[in-house]
């Protein structure tokens, strides 16, 4: 009875993956434990068939950010298996951001049954509810055992999950109950690999599901603009599927062209910097105050709000009717409040209002809103210029000119992820076209620094040779993402900005502290070689003293196809005091130029 109980958690595991690999999961990230033995089997087993790729990781927190990476790169549910206890709570980090990024993840966690549970017993806590704020589903096997399921219950089991998981994409979790014993003998693991079934258990082969777009849900009302009215559109993170990320840009090309209104589009947006119409340096125009002259104004928002204080502040200001379209989530986008949003998808809207739209003719009011991107594309070309002037007095390294220079080091194909805080912020402020003629990965989900490098482990695994811009601690804080070294799809270039803490803490606006350090409650600098560890993890490294030698140092990194560090070391108080010069100087300069938008 023993030997059979261990054959059939085996036999069911397998079930379950197969189940999932026939809905397209091809990633599956696995942690160590024995209550998961089961699935670590199974998943075994099918990564030497080649019908899964496998990747095992020590750090259940690194590994879910790892497979959080593999999502987003390919828009594919990978799977995590964790055994229990802790090993669950560490998925939360990762859940957080899939939930707000709308990433897939599948989070498979081995638990112990219900006999064990309420009882004193050993790594016996209450795993099933560490992850129901953010998942957009829970299941569970029977709570007696994973072995007392049956067909049709496992059918259902992955029908729901990988729905859920993927209509509006985020995290599920799956909690299995394994009742010991949990390891099978080779003999029953040879009984089930070679087609081993029971009576009661028909094999139910799972075909894979209609992608249906959320463009065929219905609504009711749709929101409006008048396209011949003065507007801007606002393009933040993409949140959509990357199968519909064509579509959006199809969309977003004819609204522009139909509207004559400019673009104002997040790193992370996914639109192409050949897009008509597109203001680079809008981070710039709005905290210099230049587009204050302008009142009454009708705002498209694609998507969440981009990392920009000077847009908040803008939009926070009367005279703007606003509209927020997302790409199938309906939870609210609008902290500023007062904006409409219309939760079925960009592509779907602009295919309504066009054929509606079609009909009307009002060719002067066009014409007014392409005499307004005209001048801020005006706007546009001086600030370029200017910028280049003002950044590369000097060959010294400072955060803006580091976000100017990079994009024109990388070819187009290479991919970048930009850690939170200051490396988003910068790219969006000065990296101009540069940062649209790639495709970007960032964290503008929840805004986190946890799981940085391994996340990028996971783009790059999809993605191929990648860059990776991060700060001194959000490095630090996932140290153990270097493990995923070993593994050759890997081919990661970290370019780390050592700024000597967390340095964007110096842009708050905080005069002095009463009582405190202000570099011991915010900045917290950590007297910890990153080069050291990077050694220590086998890791090859180079460090740069100014930007002629950043340019060779990437050279290098691209004659390589291991993953390399290469660190570049700014002063986070000095850059604070760069950043508000150039904008001060900034705003006089355009003025002087008499460049104004008044309408």
């Amino acid at each position: 009875m023993a030997l059979s109980l261990a054959r059939y958690n085996f036999f069911i595991s397998l079930e379950l993956l197969k189940a999932f690999v026939a809905k397209g999961m091809k990633y599956i990230v696995l942690c160590p434990g024995s209550r998961s033995g089961p699935l670590a089997l199974a998943a075994a087993s099918l990564s030497k068939r080649k019908e899964l790729t496998l990747i095992t990781s020590i750090d259940e927190r690194s590994a879910a950010f790892l497979a959080l990476g593999i999502s987003a790169a390919s828009s594919k549910l990978t799977g995590v298996i964790t055994t229990s206890g802790t090993a669950v709570a560490n998925l939360l980090p990762a859940a957080v951001e899939a939930d707000r990024s709308c990433h897939p993840l599948l989070f498979l966690t081995a638990d112990r049954p219900l006999r064990l549970k309420d009882c004193g017993a050993n790594q016996s806590v209450n795993q099933k509810d560490f992850l129901k704020c953010v998942c957009r589903y829970f299941d569970e096997s029977p709570r007696e055992g994973i072995h007392l399921i049956s067909s049709e219950r496992l059918n259902y089991l992955v029908e729901k999950t990988f729905k859920m998981a993927t209509e509006l994409p985020g995290p599920v979790h799956i909690n299995l109950a394994y009742e010991e014993p949990l390891h099978p003998c080779s003999f029953d693991q040879k009984k089930v690999l070679n087609g081993w079934e029971v009576e009661e258990f028909s094999r139910h082969i799972i075909s894979s599901q209609k992608d249906e777009s959320f463009q065929n849900s219905p609504y009711f009302e749709l929101p409006k603009l008048d396209p011949f009215s003065l507007g801007i559109i606002i393009v933040g993170p993409w949140r959509g599927k990357v199968q519909h990320l064509d579509s959006f840009r199809g969309a977003l090309k004819k609204w522009q062209s139909f509207t004559g209104w400019p673009i104002f589009a997040d790193p992370l947006s996914g639109v192409k910097s050949d897009q008509i119409g597109l203001i680079n340096h809008w981070d710039l125009l709005l905290t210099t105050k230049s587009l204050e002259t302008i009142n009454e104004i009708q705002v498209l928002r694609l998507g969440p709000l981009p990392s920009s204080r000077g847009l908040q502040c803008w939009l926070e200001e009367p005279g703007k009717i606003q509209l927020i379209i997302s790409e199938g989530d309906n939870r609210s986008l609008d902290p500023i409040g007062g904006a409409n949003q219309f939760s079925f998808g960009f592509s779907a809207w602009v295919k309504e209002n066009l054929e509606i739209m079609s009909r009307k003719t009002s060719f002067n009011k066009k014409i007014t809103n392409e005499i307004l991107t005209s001048k801020l594309i005006k706007y546009d070309e001086f600030i370029n210029n200017w910028l280049d002037r003002k950044l590369f007095i000097n060959r010294s390294i400072t955060e803006p000119n580091l976000a100017r220079l990079i994009p024109r080091l990388l070819p187009d194909s290479i991919s970048v992820m930009l850690a939170s805080s200051s490396p988003i912020r910068d790219w969006l402020t000065y990296s101009c076209h540069g940062a649209l003629s790639r495709s970007c990965f960032g964290f503008r989900g929840a805004s986190g620094i946890d799981g940085t490098l391994s996340m990028g482990m996971g783009i790059s695994i999809i993605k191929g040779r990648m860059l990776l811009i991060t700060g001194d601690l959000a490095l630090l804080h996932d140290t153990n993402g270097w493990l995923f070294s070993k593994d050759r799809n890997i081919s990661l270039i970290v370019l780390l900005i050592d700024n000597g803490g967390g340095g964007i803490f110096n842009q708050l606006n905080i005069d002095r502290l009463e009582e405190g350090d202000f570099e011991e409650i915010f900045v917290m600098p950590q007297k910890v070689c990153q080069l050291t560890l990077a050694r220590a993890y086998d890791v090859k490294y180079k460090q740069v003293a100014c930007l002629d030698d950043l340019e060779q140092a990437i050279e290098w990194s691209f004659s390589l196809s291991t993953n390399v560090l290469i660190r570049v070391c700014t002063n986070s108080y000095e850059d604070q005091k760069l950043r508000v010069s150039l904008r001060d100087d900034l705003k006089k300069a355009l003025s002087e130029h008499s460049l104004n938008c008044d309408l």
